[in-house]
């Protein structure tokens, strides 16, 4: 779900297993980033992306 920030690109994840968590677009960087809490691998935050960026 896409979420209303003037900074960044930011969606709410809600997975299996795992508590709902944030992740967004670092601009500076280039790199998508995730809640400081939430242990996810980046190789899962890029499959979500993946999956966010798929047409309808």
């Amino acid at each position: 779900m896409r979420i209303q920030d003037d900074f960044h690109e930011t969606y709410a994840v809600v997975l299996d297993g795992y508590h709902s968590f944030c992740i967004w677009l670092d601009t500076r960087s280039e790199k998508w980033c995730a809640s400081k809490n939430v242990a996810i691998e980046p190789d899962a935050i890029d499959e979500i992306i993946n999956r966010l960026s798929l047409p309808a």
